[in-house]
């Protein structure tokens, strides 16, 4: 009897030590919703404590059947990521860790998340690893096929953290999965950032460089703004940083809620492949999105339309007039005498841009400064064009007619006769003449151009051709447009000598862009010499009264620009800034110091740059707010070749002028404008940039 006795003694004190909640490892096993039979879960602590930290690991498990997923932390464009709420539970934090999740996509939609079986790593901290806890939550999981499900599982432990038995099963799933959880990269101060992300609202599109491009075949996830979407659109290596190889990715930004905000915030990058998982985190800082946002189709129709605006820049004008003057001068050409000269004009621009892209393509194989426009820091180029432009301007006054030997068969001047040579060297020469403006969109594919290869470069450059020369070609394409012109008569002389006029003019503008290279002692006279003999031969040919109308139309042109523009012009331009030559250590240092710097690159050739100068920086409220004591104005002059500026714009992917940027200590990486500035832009970015981060941050949330 006694025996038995203690026999049964021994089973009860065995009993309760097995069943003993402080002593065995705690698990839910697994718990399946009736419901929704294809998934399960269950909830394990590994029995391991840190009596430091006050944490215990913990494994979250999802089993699914068949083709049902559920997500990731952010889901992407559909989903719901799964949630634990721990209402029963008191003096609890939970650290929950994503492993990498794979990439679905349906109906258009792409989603992140994970099929089959997935184990989440937990942390769970305690006030008290001695005492007992009550540990109670709801697993809320979402799961779909073709129909998307939300299941709920309750979690019910109770045990005491620091008598917890070690769960070797557990501890094996916990390793396992953080295993699969990317590294987080931590940034380090002072130093050159890991990462990088800049935001251009205008195209609504994100770029991310990472300084790492030792990825093979990456999986690309930016996350951290729930209302906010980002979709890949390009992703490969870039060799254009100084600081060497980078991963280069654009990414489209949508949100729910309208245009997304996410200037100022913080958000991650997640990049794996099948030998590392890292993630990344950055401040979103304002850019432009110059290179790589879109493909080299993309960029073909933004040369096309750039090319296209040039025909309409003051660059181009006077060789639009002379095109216009030979076709009303000569009413009886057929219409295939029309179609064969405005398509060898056509021609001509496209040879020209031709010759410019193998210019640019030797620069760049010789390592030398290449951008639009750079051939006018020559002063033996300007002064070939300022002599080409005096020769139409005479000829096109009917002063004289050049004719090269038989064997070339050309008229270098000719505007009225029916030598497709000279209609071809009227495109190349409008080509040469729209070089030093910026219109809209031609920033952008020139920048993809320069810094693209040997075939990119070609198609861009064949592309900015066709665009100028659509006009050239629809006329070759319906002949019968030129019938609608007026008929010629004594109005023609007026034309021509309007044109003619405009011509000298840009010939005038050529001859004071050598100031920069010879003493302008030399150069006055000789603009006056030519202006004066200009108007003898005009008098001479056309009398006294062709003088008095080409004056009379220029003062009309003069007064009808001063009132449409009245408010603008009220008065007359104010002195001139006090810049500071361009110094990239000296703008760190002034936005260090709380300062705001307004870099203008510029250069004397561009006429757009001028503009911007005299329509916007010159004029209040913009001239006023660039003396303040807080902003520094800052000038890269590019006239002349300076290897400081190019390296400058290069850093910046940019490889002609106008290019401004704001730097602060809102923008420390600076704001890039646009080519065409506004006075609306500018005071919009200099507000932005002089905020402080914080106030930065708050502006760019609303």
């Amino acid at each position: 009897m006694s025996t038995l006795k203690s026999m049964l003694t021994r089973f009860w004190i065995l009993a309760l030590i097995v069943t003993s909640p402080s002593l065995l490892a705690a698990s839910t096993g697994w718990l399946v919703n009736d419901n929704h039979p294809p998934a399960k879960v269950r909830f394990m602590l590994t029995g391991e404590v840190d009596p430091i930290t006050n944490t215990l690991p913990a494994v979250l498990e999802v089993q699914l059947e068949g083709d049902w997923k559920t997500y990731w932390r952010s889901p992407g464009e559909g989903g719901i990521a799964p949630t634990i709420k721990w209402d029963g539970s008191h003096n609890l934090q939970v650290d929950w860790r994503w492993p990498t999740p794979e990439e679905f996509s349906l109906l258009g939609l792409q989603t992140f998340g994970y099929k089959g079986n997935t184990t989440f790593p937990l942390t769970l901290k305690v006030d008290d690893i001695a005492a007992p806890t009550q540990l109670r939550g709801k697993v809320t999981l979402s799961t779909c096929t073709t129909i998307c499900v939300l299941t709920d599982y309750q979690i019910s432990l109770d045990f005491t953290p620091n008598a917890l038995q070690a769960d070797t099963d557990a501890m094996l799933a916990y390793n396992k999965a953080v295993s699969l959880v990317p590294q987080k990269v931590l940034s380090q101060e002072g130093q050159n950032p890991a990462m990088t992300m800049g935001w251009d609202a205008a195209k609504g599109q994100l770029e991310v460089r990472l300084n790492d491009a030792n990825w093979q075949q990456p999986t690309v996830i930016i996350d951290g703004e729930p209302d906010t979407t980002f979709k890949l659109v390009s992703l490969k290596p870039s060799e254009s940083d100084a600081n060497g190889k980078q991963l280069v990715g654009i990414f489209s930004g949508k949100s729910w809620l309208g245009e997304p905000e996410v200037l100022g915030k913080s958000l991650n990058m997640t990049v794996a492949d099948s030998e590392r998982a890292l993630e990344y985190s950055a401040e979103v800082k304002p850019m432009v999105i110059t290179q790589a946002s879109t493909s080299i189709f993309g960029m073909i129709l933004l040369a096309l339309i750039g090319g296209l605006i040039l025909n309409v820049m003051p660059c181009v004008l006077p060789v639009l007039g002379m095109k216009l003057s030979s076709v009303v001068a000569a009413p009886d050409l057929k219409r295939n005498q029309i179609r064969q000269q405005f398509i060898a004009s056509a021609l001509g621009i496209l040879a020209s841009f031709w010759l410019l892209a193998g210019f640019i393509l030797m620069l760049k194989l010789t390592g030398q400064a290449i951008g639009w426009g750079v051939q006018f820091q020559n002063p033996w180029f300007i002064g070939f064009m300022a002599l080409v432009t005096t020769v139409f301007a005479f000829n096109m006054l009917g002063v004289f007619e050049i004719n090269l030997p038989s064997n070339v068969q050309t008229k270098l001047a000719t505007t009225g006769g029916n030598n497709n040579s000279g209609h071809f060297l009227q495109g190349m020469f409008a080509t040469l003449l729209a070089t030093p403006c910026s219109a809209p969109f031609l920033g952008t594919a020139v920048a993809f151009a320069l810094g693209a290869d040997v075939l990119s470069l070609f198609a861009i450059f064949t592309a900015l051709a066709v665009g100028m020369a659509f006009p050239w070609l629809i006329v070759a394409a319906f002949p019968q447009v030129a019938g609608y012109f007026p008929k010629p008569g004594r109005w023609m002389n007026t034309v021509k000598v309007f044109f003619s006029g405009m011509l000298l003019i840009t010939s005038l503008w050529l001859i004071s862009l050598l100031a920069s290279f010879i003493d302008v002692l030399y150069l006055w006279p000789l603009a006056g010499v030519i202006t004066l003999i200009f108007m003898v031969f005009m008098a001479k040919k056309y009398g006294a009264i062709a003088i008095v109308s080409c004056l009379g139309i220029g003062i009309l042109l003069s007064a009808v620009i001063a009132y449409m523009t009245a408010n603008q012009w009220a008065k007359p331009l104010p002195a001139d800034l006090a810049w500071t030559p361009l110094d990239q250590a000296l703008i760190n240092q002034q936005v260090a110091q709380g300062k705001t710097v307004f870099v203008d690159v510029t250069a004397d050739w561009c006429i757009t740059c001028k503009a911007n100068k005299v329509g916007v920086i010159l004029q209040d409220p913009v001239y006023s707010l660039l003396q303040q004591p807080h902003i520094l104005p800052m000038k890269g002059d590019w006239t002349t070749p300076s290897e400081p500026i190019t390296h400058y714009l290069q850093s910046h992917n940019r490889f002609g002028v106008p290019f401004n940027v704001v730097y602060g200590p809102g923008a420390p990486q600076g704001i890039e404008l646009s080519e065409i500035l506004s006075t609306d832009l500018v005071l919009a970015a200099i507000e932005q940039a002089s905020a402080s981060p914080e106030k930065s941050s708050v502006a760019a949330g609303k």
